[in-house]
């Protein structure tokens, strides 16, 4: 196994812990520390399988549902902390993911075609790391003014990652027809 898909694993186990210690042991330095760690793995996997040509079918594949799985699993904890507009954000990003899941199923059962993370998706995914380790350290602090902003700034780009995703599938279906 490739250093970059042992990375994605390693954000995979991340996911819970990250939950055990923002939930359970309401820990900011450990919950914050966790998600910076999974953070920094993403960023990794990506920069090493790119640059010393370890891109592989599994990574493409997994590494954007570990990068899902844990923005809706930090999302939904943040939102049980009573952060308010936090269970908009968390919704968006189920609906979000799910579409962005069903449809790369779908094209990859037409053609065996996988869609590779575009500057706009990664984008996104930086801001809602960005905005959850802003409120995991922050939150209690910040106004609710902007708490609110950002909140809507990382949907708001959201929307625009999931149009562009939506318009390359089509054109991408299209093609395989």
């Amino acid at each position: 196994m490739s250093i970059p898909n042992i990375l994605t694993m390693l954000r995979f186990i991340l996911i819970p812990v990250f939950a055990y210690t923002y939930i359970v042991l309401d820990s900011v330095p450990l919950s914050a520390t966790i998600l910076a760690l999974s953070g920094i793995t993403d960023f990794l996997d990506g920069f090493i399988a790119r640059r010393f040509n370890m891109i592989t079918k599994w990574g493409i594949v997994f590494d954007p549902i570990a990068d899902k799985l844990t923005l809706i699993t930090v999302a939904l904890c943040i939102s049980l902390s009573g952060i308010k507009f936090m269970w908009a954000l968390f919704g968006f990003l189920v609906f979000k993911e799910l579409l962005m899941i069903l449809g790369g199923i779908n094209l990859y059962k037409k053609g065996d075609v996988v869609v590779p993370a575009n500057w706009y998706g990664k984008a996104a995914t930086i801001l809602f790391y960005l905005l959850f380790f802003m409120l995991i350290i922050f939150g209690g602090n910040l106004n609710e003014a902007a708490k609110n902003a950002m909140i809507f700034i990382s949907i708001a780009l959201g929307v625009f990652a999931l149009i562009r995703y939506s318009m390359l599938f089509f054109v991408m279906k299209r093609t395989l027809k």
